[in-house]
């Protein structure tokens, strides 16, 4: 049975954060701000609270994609230098053909590395040529009654994204721009290479790299897209990810009232409670946790259930990997929360994240047991509100918010009672 006032109260907690704070960028005040006001709420459930400070370059994650699309695009202007040249339109000698394609080999390295690096496997690679800012994780313990068997920690972020304006404005289509914008990259960097090799050894091929040329200039449109691929203007991140936080509280909120009224509580699973900062900067909070607290983890066998952006009840799904990072989850723990959700009526929530990642990624690459409850079925559908302005407490069901908060419980319930 719905519990509607805890639904309203995580909804409203929401709306206040959006209200009194705003958006939180991270590593800005904002963001500390929310964690301050997050850990005030954990004080009147928890046993203990505390926030551990780290020192993080989070506008790397995002913010060289700008750098790399001007590379990209000096790169085009180089090679096609390089074939004005050949076709002796260009009075230079032939050695600086050469030289315009090592130099554009060069750049495209850089900004190939980049985007893997650092965009897409959330490696921390470049940091060093940003600026460093501190965020504080925030995090809330609830002891079991008798002796302590079991470890689970509920997760979720409070940092909220900027607005991709490639998503404001082109909406679905901006991720096709991402995909050829991927692709275009690669292409260009096969191009150059062989045209390199080919001109090495006198051979021009002058017809095909015109083609080339003239493809390479098509794609100066996505270039530009991706100059612009988002603005330094934080969203409201109600849904994504004040939702989850809310979630998070809301666990704690009903474990303190099922004491107080002789319910359920934990018998012996030790419950953490976390709010992460810097999700959104490529999860740089949770990557801080696991390093300072990983012999722990492990010791404790902990299993991990991150809440990621949480919006409508259908929409629910239980996240089995994260194949752009290269994260796979726990299968006993998505399983047993497939099994849940089916039995509260969530039709098909096994999903994968097709791109971007969560702060579970970050557990399940280091091996410790975790997973992700998302709002988001991002292989069927990207709503208008993901990381744009549209994200308000008005896209937050609260229903959903109670949905989810039935599923952490009864997972909850389950490990407890394992002997």
């Amino acid at each position: 049975m719905a519990n509607q006032n805890l639904n309203k109260y995580m909804h409203n907690f929401i709306k206040e954060i959006c209200e009194e704070i705003g958006p939180r960028e991270s590593g800005t005040e904002a963001e500390l701000l929310a964690g301050d006001r997050i850990e005030r709420e954990l004080k009147k459930f928890c046993d203990k609270t505390h926030q551990e400070e780290y020192i993080s370059s989070p506008t790397a994650f995002l913010g060289g994609i700008r750098y790399g699309a001007f590379l990209v695009l000096v790169s085009i202007i180089f090679y096609w230098l390089s074939l004005l040249i050949d076709l002796n339109i260009l009075n230079l000698p032939e050695i600086y053909s050469i030289i315009f394609l090592l130099i554009d080999v060069l750049l495209i390295s850089i900004t190939i590395s980049y985007f893997i690096l650092e965009v897409m496997r959330y490696h921390e690679s470049f940091d060093f040529l940003f600026p460093n800012k501190t965020s504080r994780n925030v995090i809330g313990v609830i002891e079991p009654q008798k002796e302590m068997k079991n470890s689970i920690i509920f997760s979720a972020h409070h940092d909220s994204a900027y607005e991709f304006n490639i998503f404001y404005y082109l909406k679905r289509f901006g991720e096709i721009t991402i995909f050829i914008g991927y692709l275009g990259v690669l292409l260009l960097f096969f191009v150059i290479i062989l045209k390199l090799i080919l001109n090495l050894f006198s051979i021009f091929a002058l017809v095909l790299f015109l083609i080339f040329g003239f493809i390479l200039i098509g794609l100066v449109p996505i270039v530009g897209a991706y100059m612009f691929f988002h603005s330094y203007n934080s969203v409201l991140g109600a849904f994504d990810n004040l939702s989850g936080v809310s979630i998070v509280l809301g666990i704690g909120k009903l474990l303190s009232e099922n004491k107080k009224e002789g319910k359920f509580v934990p018998e012996h699973t030790k419950v953490t409670l976390i709010s992460f900062a810097g999700e959104e900067a490529g999860l740089r909070g949770a990557k801080r946790y696991i390093k300072k607290h990983y012999d722990e983890l492990k010791e404790e066998d902990a299993k991990v259930v991150n809440i990621d952006g949480i919006s409508k009840p259908e929409s629910t799904a239980i996240l089995k990997s994260e194949p752009l990072i290269g994260a796979k989850h726990s299968e006993e723990i998505y399983k047993k929360l497939e099994t849940i959700a089916k039995n509260l009526k969530i039709e098909d929530p096994i999903a994968i994240l097709p791109f971007g990642a969560t702060d579970a990624a970050a557990f399940s690459k280091k091996n410790i047991s975790a997973t992700s409850i998302s709002g988001l079925k991002l292989v069927n559908e990207l709503v208008n509100y993901y990381h744009t302005r549209y994200d308000t407490p008005e896209v937050v069901d609260p229903e959903a918010l109670g949905l989810v908060v039935q599923i952490c419980m009864e997972y909850l319930k389950s490990v407890d009672s394992k002997k």
